[in-house]
């Protein structure tokens, strides 16, 4: 049945191939590019119909005999004649059929997906059983029927990818291809805790809803409820498989000092873990090279920190006291913090603790806020004065920082509202997200970052992070973008961006005016700490005047810059040089303030997540390097507001193609 199917498939493959291909000897070019972006995106959607993906070798095959057909079909289009607009499609183009061609070489799908492993921080299965269980509202009355037909089907797709993905794992643990023992321990437990919790109650909630409803017939509704079972039923076996053979049987012994987690542990190990830095940070360079230069950033940093942490001595001293919660016990007492050692030195991880000490977070530095401009939104957080103390700290900057904002962009008309994580999702949704002109903050005490975060945070997520990312692809589309452009997703891109918008805020004088090194002097700042302020009372009077205050929001942007830091040393580390969990654990306490509960799910993440922590960092450095490369060769035609709407206007883009988008935008200006 399988040589069957994969016959069918590679004959579909050849077909689908041969449709896509169009007579090229009179069409201009830039018609070429448009029909083969069209073609492709039909093929690749007819290749593949299932509500959840096929995974096995011959889907991956016949992707990659796709992918090949139409790299072949690109390389007869002149890109010599296409415009600088369109170069930037055809780069993209060229750039992700290659790296699929070689993911596809490569075993992913022993995992399931060919993204990512599925794992405890990725699981699909959990996000597949909660569509597939669904309930599904009708729009008109009698139309219930038919909706849950399509529901049932695709209760039915869920059941054939379990077990498809059961089928791979076993596969993949005949070929010694798994994920550590450390990680299919986590997933297990994941699995337990979203899908079987209360006797897999994710996937019942359709046929809960179809129950309740008379007027469907009693055969349908048997029908369904059949299809539930056996979906659960299949869970179940690959749960118990996970549990018992694949955990038994998957390297290395599960502990937080095991060495042997990281991919280049697994057959040809090192050269797909270069595949998946390849794909995420879209530059091209070597673990080696990731690696030397995360640990080389991380010691500027920390450098920086350093002068911070002088700064805070300069006006409170050597000591400080002030009430600390301890990780452990959570016990909240008084505590003197010793920021200076015998030997006169700052010492690091006293700042650091002082840092996270309970005045320095909303809700648990004693102070009661109420009756602001946002009490009712603040209602769907689980603190209602922590949520209004915080929504006025971050809308207050916002209104300074659009006023700095104003004179590196183009105008933005699109607004954005700031409002908190609902209660329901606090312990779950991360410090912060942005989604359609809304910049969503988690205000639980316990979840939230620390107030010197305000700055950095907001313009990361809002103005002129990834606020302005989606308002530039509406309010300045170019003329004729295609549509597969649409769909694609570069996290060094994307999240590069909004690492350069932090560093932005330094250039653009938020934290003070700059020195001939570059750096802040904590003086006459532009963003939320200003001269004029009652520093008794601003943030509960937590600085004692304006110099102390951008000090700390700055640091609050190193260390959001370090973590990125630590990321480029801390993946390649787990993966090319086989540190443990535990080795990562100890690099990220000494290099920055992060909180334990941060440092625990970060390690566990980077185990999981292969490659994709180092876009990050990669993508700002390729940004400030163009952004150097301009100035430098542009001199006094240099303009902010035109290099940031060429950086933003194309939307997503790899990185190594927004070298070549900058690149011909600077020999447009000479």
């Amino acid at each position: 049945m399988q040589n069957k199917f994969s016959l069918t498939l590679c004959s579909a493959v050849i077909a689908l191939a041969v449709s896509g291909c169009a007579n090229t000897s009179t069409t201009p070019p830039s018609q070429q590019l448009d029909t083969l972006l069209t073609n492709y995106t039909q093929d690749m959607q007819n290749l593949d119909k299932s509500e959840f993906g096929i995974i096995n070798d011959q889907m991956a095959a016949a992707r990659q005999t796709l992918d090949r057909s139409y790299l072949d079909q690109l390389k007869q289009v002149d890109r010599s004649k296409l415009t600088d607009e369109e170069k930037v499609y055809f780069d993209t183009f060229r750039f992700d059929r290659e790296v699929a061609i070689r993911g596809a070489s490569f075993a992913n799908a022993r995992f399931g997906n060919p993204d990512v492993p599925v794992t405890h921080f990725y699981n699909y299965m959990q996000w597949h059983a909660e569509e597939a269980g669904a309930a599904v509202e009708a729009t008109n009355e009698g139309e219930d029927q038919a909706t849950y037909q399509q529901q049932l089907e695709k209760v039915n797709d869920y059941t054939s990818w379990v077990r498809n993905l059961h089928s791979q794992y076993h596969l993949g643990e005949l070929q010694h291809i798994q994920l550590p023992k450390v990680l299919v321990n986590r997933f297990y437990q994941n699995s337990l805790d979203t899908i079987a919790t209360d006797d897999y109650a994710i996937l019942k909630v359709g046929l809960k809803d179809l129950k309740s409803h008379a007027e469907y017939s009693p055969k349908f509704v048997a029908e369904y409820d059949a299809a539930v079972t056996q979906a659960i039923k299949v869970t179940k076996e690959f749960l118990s498989y996970v549990r018992s053979d694949y955990a038994n049987s998957s390297r290395g012994e599960g502990s937080l000092n095991d060495k042997h987690i990281g991919w280049g542990d697994l057959p040809n190990g090192q050269a797909w873990y270069q595949w998946h830095l390849d794909r995420n940070s879209t530059t091209g360079k070597s673990a080696q090279e990731l690696h030397q230069m995360g640990e080389k950033l991380v010691a500027d940093a920390k450098a920086e920190m350093i002068r911070v942490a002088k700064t805070v001595v300069e006006k409170r001293g050597d000591e400080v006291k002030a009430l600390f919660r301890d990780p452990s016990s959570k016990k909240v007492a008084m505590r003197t913090f010793k920021l200076v050692d015998a030997n006169g030195e700052i010492n690091l991880p006293e700042f650091f603790a002082y840092l996270n000490s309970e005045q320095f977070f909303f809700g648990r530095d004693g102070r009661n806020v109420s009756g602001t401009e946002h009490a009712e939104v603040c209602k769907q957080a689980s603190n209602q004065s922590a949520c209004e103390s915080s929504l006025l700290d971050y809308y207050s900057f916002k209104v300074n920082a659009n006023d700095v904002v104003a004179s590196y962009f183009k105008t933005i008309q699109t607004d954005y509202a700031i409002e908190p994580t609902p209660a329901g999702g606090e312990l779950y949704d991360g410090v912060g997200s942005y989604d359609e002109n809304v910049f969503t903050l988690n205000t639980n005490p316990d979840y939230s970052l620390q107030k010197w975060n305000v700055s950095t945070l907001l313009l990361h997520e809002a103005a002129p992070g990834h606020h302005f990312q989606h308002a530039y692809s509406k309010e300045y589309p170019p003329a004729n973008i295609p549509a597969y452009m649409d769909d694609i997703w570069y996290t060094a891109y994307g999240e590069g961006w909004a690492l350069y918008t932090e560093w932005l805020g330094i250039e653009m004088g938020i934290y003070g005016e700059l020195n001939q090194q570059g750096q802040p002097t904590f003086i006459n700042g532009k963003g939320m700490c200003l001269a004029d302020l009652d520093y008794s009372q601003f943030q509960g009077g937590i600085y004692t005047d304006e110099e102390e205050c951008n000090a700390l929001q700055y640091f609050g942007s190193l260390n959001e810059a370090q973590l990125r830091n630590m990321r480029l040393a801390v993946d390649t580390g787990i993966h090319a040089k086989g540190w443990s969990i535990q080795q990562a654990r100890d690099y990220m306490r000494a290099n920055s303030a992060l909180g334990d509960g941060d440092i625990e799910s970060e390690s566990y993440r980077y185990a999981a997540h292969v490659g994709q922590a180092v876009s990050y960092k990669s993508g700002f450095l390729v940004i400030k390097e163009m952004l150097d490369k301009a100035q430098t060769e542009l001199g006094d035609k240099f303009d902010y507001a035109e290099f940031h709407h060429q950086l933003l206007s194309y939307g997503q883009q790899p990185m190594e193609v927004v070298e070549e988008n900058v690149n011909n935008w600077i020999a447009s200006k000479k």
